[in-house]
C-alpha cells in the first residue's frame, strides 16, 4: 500500500515537471551544472595550495666572527747579529734548546774588537788633554803681557837709538834692540788678533766636539765588544741558529734568535673582504690541530695599516691584511711554529630581531620576505644589516613571532595560498 502511495506521489511530481515551461527546465539545468563546476574547482584549489617551509621571526644573540689560520711566534724575541766582520769562535746551542737567563750561547773572535776598543780609549785621552790645555789659556792675559813687552822693547829701541847717535853704544847693540822690538811687536799683534777673533773659544769648542765624538766611538767599540759574546737575557728557547763554529761571518749577519715559549702571539692573514670589521682589542678563540679538543684565547693587538699580496700554491694571489693576536691565559702545549686556527669575534650582541638568510630574496636591490598570514603568502619589503653566517639583523619590516617562508620558490606569488604544518615548519 505504501509503495503504491509513493509511486502515486512521483507520478504527480513528474506530471507537474512536464507541465513546466521549457525555458525554466533549461535554466534549472544550467544552474545545476554551474554548481557542480564551482564545487569541482573549489576542491581542486584547496588540494593545490603550495607547500612551504616556514619559521618564526625571533630574538637571538648574534655573534659575528672572522675565521683564519696563523702561525704561533714568540711575543718576545732576542736576536744576535755580527757587529763587525769576524769569526764565530763558539756556538753552544741548537734550535729548540731551552735556555736560562744569563746563559752564554756563543762568542765571536774578540781580539780585534778589543784592540779597536783600546785605540778608541787612547784617542779620547789625548783629545781630553788638548782640551784641558786650551781651557787653561786666557787670550786677554796674553795680550796684556805682550803689550807690556812690546812697550818695553819699543822704549829700549828708542833709548839705544839715541845712545848710538851719541856714540855711547855699539851698532851691534842697536841691532839687537831692533830684533827684540820686532819679536815683541809680532807677539803683541798675534795676541791682539786672537782676542779680536775669539780664537781660544773656537779652539775649545772644536776640541770639545772631538772629545764628544770620540766618547761615542769608545761607547760603540765597547758595545761591539760586549755584543761579541751572546748572553741570553730571559728564559726561553732557541728559535734560530744561522752559522756554525769556525765560520767567517760578515757584519750584520743574523746568527741567533731566542724567544719565550710562554709569551706567544699569532700572526694571521685575514682576507681583505673580512678585514674591515677588525679592531684592536677584539677577543679571539684559538684552536690547534696538534692539540685536538683544547681551546685557547687571545686578543687582537695589531691590525696592519696596509694590505699586501699573498701568492697561493695554485698560482693565484690574494690580498690579505696581517693581524697580530696575543695569546692569553694558559699556553701549555703550544709551541712557536705551530699552525693554529683563529676565530676573531667581531660582533657579540644579545636579543636582536633576526631573519634567516634562507628567507630573504632580493629584487631590484630590495630585500623581501614572504610572510604567511591566514594561509596566504604576502610579500613584504624589509631592511636588515649584517648579522652572522646564518642570520641578518632586522632593522624594519618584521615583528617577533611572524611566520616567514624559507627558501621561497620562484613560482610563489604574492597573495598565493600556501600549506604549512608541523612537518614543514622550522623551529617549532
Amino acid at each position: 500500500m505504501e509503495n503504491a502511495g509513493e509511486a502515486s506521489k512521483f507520478q504527480k511530481i513528474k506530471a507537474r515537471f512536464k507541465g513546466w515551461p521549457r525555458w525554466l527546465k533549461w535554466l534549472l539545468g544550467i544552474i545545476f551544472l554551474l554548481g557542480l563546476g564551482l564545487l569541482f574547482f573549489y576542491n581542486r584549489s584547496n588540494n593545490d595550495d603550495m607547500v612551504v617551509q616556514t619559521t618564526k621571526v625571533e630574538m637571538k644573540s648574534i655573534e659575528q666572527s672572522v675565521m683564519s689560520t696563523g702561525k704561533l711566534e714568540s711575543a718576545e724575541k732576542q736576536e744576535f747579529f755580527t757587529p763587525v766582520d769576524s769569526t764565530l769562535m763558539e756556538i753552544s746551542v741548537k734550535v729548540g734548546d731551552r735556555l736560562k737567563k744569563g746563559q752564554v750561547l756563543g762568542r765571536l773572535d774578540t781580539q780585534e774588537l778589543g784592540r779597536l776598543y783600546q785605540q778608541a780609549v787612547a784617542k779620547l785621552a789625548g783629545l781630553e788633554a788638548q782640551l784641558a790645555r786650551a781651557k787653561a789659556t786666557d787670550d786677554q792675559l796674553t795680550l796684556e803681557y805682550n803689550t807690556a813687552s812690546y812697550e818695553k822693547a819699543k822704549n829700549q829701541l828708542d833709548r839705544m837709538t839715541e845712545l848710538h847717535r851719541g856714540g855711547a853704544v855699539a851698532k851691534t847693540e842697536l841691532e839687537q834692540a831692533k830684533v827684540d822690538f820686532a819679536k815683541a811687536e809680532a807677539d803683541y799683534k798675534e795676541a791682539l788678533m786672537k782676542v779680536q777673533q775669539g780664537a781660544s773659544a773656537k779652539e775649545i769648542a772644536s776640541l770639545q766636539s772631538q772629545v764628544d765624538l770620540c766618547k761615542q766611538e769608545v761607547s760603540q767599540a765597547k758595545e761591539r765588544l760586549d755584543l761579541a759574546t751572546f748572553i741570553c737575557k730571559e728564559d726561553g728557547v732557541v728559535l734560530f741558529v744561522g752559522a756554525e763554529k769556525g765560520t767567517r761571518v760578515l757584519e750584520g749577519t743574523r746568527l741567533l734568535a731566542v724567544g719565550s715559549d710562554s709569551k706567544l702571539e699569532v700572526i694571521a692573514n685575514v682576507n681583505e673582504i673580512d678585514a674591515g670589521t677588525l679592531k684592536v682589542g677584539q677577543p679571539v678563540a684559538i684552536s690547534c690541530t696538534s692539540l685536538p679538543g683544547k681551546k685557547f684565547s687571545g686578543e687582537v693587538t695589531r691590525v696592519a695599516g696596509v694590505a699586501v699580496k699573498e701568492d697561493s700554491t695554485s698560482g693565484n694571489s690574494n690580498t690579505i691584511v696581517p693581524v697580530t693576536i696575543q695569546v692569553e691565559g694558559d699556553t701549555l702545549g703550544l709551541k712557536p711554529g705551530y699552525t693554529v686556527d683563529v676565530s676573531i669575534i667581531t660582533l657579540e650582541a644579545k636579543k636582536l630581531l633576526t631573519v634567516p638568510f634562507e628567507a630573504i630574496i632580493t629584487q631590484n636591490g630590495e630585500k623581501l620576505v614572504y610572510v604567511v598570514q591566514g594561509g596566504i603568502a604576502k610579500k613584504r619589503k624589509i631592511k636588515t644589516e649584517k648579522g652572522n653566517e646564518l642570520y641578518d639583523i632586522v632593522i624594519s619590516g618584521l615583528k617577533e613571532g611572524e611566520k616567514i617562508i624559507l627558501n621561497p620558490s620562484p613560482a610563489l606569488q604574492d597573495g598565493q595560498r600556501v600549506a604549512t604544518g608541523e612537518a614543514n615548519d622550522k623551529g617549532k
